[in-house]
Formats: C-alpha cells, sequence, structure tokens
C-alpha cells in the first residue's frame, strides 16, 4: 500500500504563512471591531500609566520562567541526560521565544537542535516537550476549576469536556504509558513515578496562577482593575491557556488566546479597554522574553556534561 506523497516544503511554508496571515488579519479584525464598537468611549477616556504594576509584572513574568524552566529542567533530567540546571534554563530561555510564532512548533524544534548539539536524542527531547504539554494542560484545568468557576457557569462551559482532557492528560503522563512510548520509539530513559507526576503537575499549578498575577499586573499598570477581580483574572488566563494549549499544534491558537482574553476581560472592565490590555500584555510578554534571552545569549554558555540517567 502506498501513501500518497506529501507536499513540497515550500508549498507547505507557503500554506503555513497563507494561514497565519488570514488569523492575522481575523483576529485584528475582531478585536478592532470591539475597539470601534466604543470607540467614544476610548477616546474620551483619560489614560494614565502606573510603573510600579508594571515593574512588578516583570518580576512575577521572571519568576514564572525560571520556575517552567527548572519544571522543564527537571522532566529532561529524569527521562534523558542530565545537564546543568543552568544549561537547561538557558536553551529553555531561548527556545521558548519561538512559541510566539503562530501555528507552530518551532520551539520544539529550536530545543530539539540545541540539545542535539549535546549529543541528546531528538526525539527524547520532542517526547519530553510532549510531557511538558500535557502537564501544563492537566495543571491548567485544575487552576481553571479552582479559579474559573464563574466563567464556566456564565459561559455553561460543560465540565464532562474539561473531565475528558483531563483524563486524556492524565493518561498521556501515567508513568506506563510514558516508557510504553519511550520503549516504542527505541529511546533510553529513566524511570517516571506517580509522585513525579503529581509534584509537575504542582509546580505548573503555580506556573499558572503567576502568569495571571503577570497579566493582573500589567492590567494595573493602565486600569485601577480592584485586588477582587485577581481571582477572576487568573481563571481567565488558566482557561484561555488550556484551550490554546488543546488547539497547540493547530493555526488558531493565537486567535484563540488574544479573542479570548479580551472577550473573558470585558466583564471587569470596558471592552476596548480588555482590548488594548490583551495586546499590550502580549507585547509585553514578548519584550520580556527577548530580555532574557539576551541575557542568556549575551553570557558564555556553560559547558554542559552529560550523565547517564539513574534508575531509582
Amino acid at each position: 500500500m502506498k501513501f500518497p506523497q506529501q507536499l513540497p516544503d515550500h508549498r507547505n511554508n507557503k500554506l503555513k504563512v497563507l494561514v497565519s496571515v488570514l488569523l492575522i488579519l481575523t483576529t485584528g479584525g475582531i478585536l478592532g471591531y470591539l475597539l470601534y464598537r466604543q470607540r467614544d468611549l476610548l477616546l474620551s477616556y483619560e489614560w494614565q500609566f502606573y510603573p510600579i504594576p508594571a515593574v512588578v509584572s516583570f518580576l512575577l513574568f521572571s519568576l514564572d520562567l525560571l520556575l517552567v524552566a527548572v519544571v522543564w529542567g527537571w522532566i529532561m533530567n529524569r527521562l534523558g541526560r542530565r545537564l546543568s540546571l543552568i544549561q537547561h534554563i538557558r536553551t529553555y530561555c531561548i527556545s521558548n521565544i519561538a512559541k510566539r510564532i503562530p501555528g507552530t512548533v518551532w520551539y520544539i524544534a529550536t530545543r530539539a537542535q540545541m540539545y542535539r548539539q549535546e549529543g541528546i536524542d531528538i526525539r527524547l527531547t520532542s517526547i519530553a516537550s510532549g510531557m511538558e504539554l500535557a502537564v501544563a494542560v492537566i495543571s491548567g484545568i485544575l487552576v481553571s476549576i479552582l479559579f474559573a468557576v464563574q466563567i464556566l457557569r456564565q459561559y455553561q462551559v460543560n465540565l464532562l469536556v474539561l473531565g475528558f482532557v483531563l483524563l486524556a492528560g492524565a493518561f498521556v503522563m501515567h508513568p506506563r504509558v510514558i516508557g510504553w512510548i519511550f520503549r516504542l520509539l527505541k529511546v533510553e530513559c529513566g524511570l517516571f513515578r506517580y509522585k513525579d507526576v503529581l509534584e509537575l503537575v504542582a509546580a505548573y499549578m503555580l506556573a499558572w496562577i503567576l502568569g495571571g498575577m503577570v497579566l493582573f499586573a500589567i492590567g494595573r499598570a493602565i486600569y485601577p482593575l480592584p485586588y477582587s477581580e485577581l481571582d477572576y483574572v487568573i481563571g481567565s488566563w488558566a482557561l484561555v491557556g488550556v484551550v490554546s494549549s488543546a488547539l497547540f499544534f493547530s493555526p488558531i491558537n493565537l486567535a484563540v488566546t488574544e479573542i479570548g482574553l479580551s472577550l473573558l476581560l470585558t466583564n471587569i472592565m470596558p471592552s476596548p479597554i480588555a482590548v488594548i490590555l490583551t495586546v499590550i500584555a502580549r507585547i509585553l510578554l514578548i519584550v520580556f522574553e527577548i530580555v532574557w534571552v539576551g541575557f542568556w545569549l549575551v553570557l558564555a554558555a556553560p559547558k554542559a556534561e552529560i550523565i547517564p540517567p539513574n534508575n531509582p
């Protein structure tokens, strides 16, 4: 049986670029409509900038980035060859900015290539990235249940859907399933235990909460958000993040994030301000990431020492 041949790479690239452009235009059109609908309020609003919340947002982002980078390093060291924690953090920060490219998985390719230079199998890095995504979805659902109950009720979100995604993620993260995948691909890896899964999920739950706090701090930099709305912002951030992560391999994940956050935030602030906050947040997050990428690129890369995995 012969499978159909794939399209040439240049045609695939053109299609990806076209889809990305269309989605960016669609997202811009929807957000533009939200601004236009209340243009009078937008024009009459007395804009102010509060620098302290902006500084706080960078500090919280840095803490969040450090946490997920350490978790990533822990996954890699547990599954594959051990590198220094600094090497993992550096690799994570440099490759992570590629996540901002819509509808692609370039950051996984960047990651895999960087680890390949250290003699680590690309397949191991790719599977570890899939595990990271599964952990992010599981923890994001749990944070959504804790902080986004009001949103789930308002939009009548079927909890069975979240439950199904949660179970699917838990299945992928089962130690036996992980071991089976690595054996299937003939990749050597260390052992993974239930305790490890719980620790990863707990760490990523904290990461989701910190991400929501970053968005809240950015919001307070341009709008007097009351602290009573912090839980709502955290819930919105986690819920939209879960949906976007579930659609990670789809080019519409960018549109879901921008439009979803804008619509949810309109419940606690005027819609044009919610749209502007979403746009400003995306720009600042990219700037924050560039700052850390620059930091790690300026520093000399530490010499990596690969140690065979320890099987407890």
